[in-house]
């Protein structure tokens, strides 16, 4: 995925098979997680994957949002927007739902 390398620029230096070199390379694949799910999908503590995940907060790879009341998730846009704009490409005959009207239902376009 091509925001791999802006998401390594903005972190600085990642040691090869750390917490956040691991969450990466798995973001493109679950673009929305917790701690917990994190820390199972890279095989990590769930400290080493917390320290991970505020690392990769703070550079804006991913952001906080909340599940329930009191459960902390973390999504990456950068995923979810490419997806979708993958998704209105697919949707259109052209391949471009801006020259050619979907010829199935959308996500909105943000």
């Amino acid at each position: 995925m091509k925001h791999s390398g802006v998401w390594r620029k903005r972190l600085g230096r990642v040691r090869a098979n750390s917490a956040v070199d691991l969450l990466l390379r798995k973001l493109p694949g679950a673009p929305i997680l917790t701690v917990q799910s994190a820390a199972e999908l890279i095989g990590r503590s769930t400290q080493a994957t917390n320290e991970a995940i505020a690392r990769l907060t703070e550079a804006k790879v991913l952001s906080q949002t909340t599940v329930g009341r009191r459960n902390r998730a973390f999504e990456s846009s950068d995923v979810i927007r490419a997806f979708t704009a993958l998704e209105r490409q697919l949707a259109s005959p052209t391949g471009d739902t801006r020259t050619a009207p979907p010829a199935r239902r959308v996500p909105r376009r943000t």
